[in-house]
């Protein structure tokens, strides 16, 4: 689409506003500077949201028959960056099952990044350091009971954050007994061992503002901010309703008219248009914006 421009009601950290957003090289940028000539796209009509930072839950990668397929529903509910789900399995391959992952991910049509998912009792310091190492922006601790919990040698684990502070966060997979108030047990662990944790449990697909934040994906991704890759979605306002009186409108229970990732239209009235692989995405800094 080249360089351009657009005016509008987007929403941002502080709620919607009416703003000016500038997109330049896959971009947005502050000023529109340059020889390059800018071109007015007309949003007139449309909310414009970021694009979508979504947890692999509802359909995971690793069990779908069609990667293509998959990442293309995804796009048409406005997902601009899909964190996909990797289980670890075996404490001697987990390198080598990596790489098989990435492998498979390379014909996803959208942008993702790798969230590995290491049971309590397979968990590492090798590992944290590892996963830190190739870019995750968190890991998750899958346990069955509380219990693994208290079984993992956290003072290990805490020490290992300190490579590159890369959060962890907690899977819960106890169906048997719901008793178990792990979200208070997991925040006095983390205080107790000083360990780095998302801020928000992450038991939603769409991330927190905080967690991203937390992660070292925000401003990068999940934002209409200069410097951050220009993804976002254009939804189309009700006939009978303004901006100012939609304020319970939920993005993420909508689905978009239009999705933008990296300055490119991926999806028209729930029309995938563009089925480029996108990028493995890495995080550099974590917690760099908390």
């Amino acid at each position: 689409m080249g360089a351009y421009w657009f005016q509008g009601y987007v929403e941002n950290e502080k709620g919607p506003c009416f703003s000016e957003c500038t997109v330049k090289e896959k971009k947005f940028v502050r000023d529109r500077t340059g020889k390059e000539a800018f071109t007015l796209m007309v949003v007139d009509g449309f909310h414009v949201s970021p694009g979508h930072v979504m947890l692999d839950q509802k359909e995971p990668l690793a069990l779908s028959p069609s990667v293509t397929d998959t990442g293309n529903r995804y796009i048409k509910r406005g997902c601009t960056l899909l964190l996909t789900q990797h289980l670890v399995t075996s404490l001697r391959h987990y390198r080598n099952q990596y790489d098989h992952f990435l492998n498979r991910c390379q014909s996803l049509p959208i942008d993702y990044m790798v969230i590995p998912v290491v049971p309590a009792k397979m968990l590492r310091p090798e590992m944290v350091r590892f996963f830190a190492r190739k870019g995750s922006p968190f890991l998750c601790v899958e346990v069955q009971s509380a219990g693994e919990l208290i079984d993992v040698c956290w003072e290990w684990i805490a020490q290992a954050q300190g490579y590159k502070r890369m959060p962890l966060t907690l899977f819960v997979k106890d169906t048997e007994n719901t008793s178990n108030n792990y979200a208070e047990l997991w925040s006095s662990l983390c205080e107790q061992y000083g360990i780095i944790k998302l801020t928000d449990v992450q038991d939603d697909e769409m991330l927190s503002l905080k967690n991203l934040k937390d992660s070292g994906i925000y401003p990068h991704k999940g934002g209409i901010v200069p410097g951050g890759h220009a993804d976002y979605n254009l939804y189309r306002f009700s006939e009978d309703r303004s901006f100012e009186e939609a304020e319970d409108f939920r993005y993420h229970n909508s689905v978009p008219n239009v999705t933008v990732m990296n300055g490119q239209v991926k999806q028209v009235n729930q029309k995938v248009i563009d089925e480029t692989p996108g990028s493995h995405i890495k995080v550099k800094i974590h917690k760099h914006f908390v």
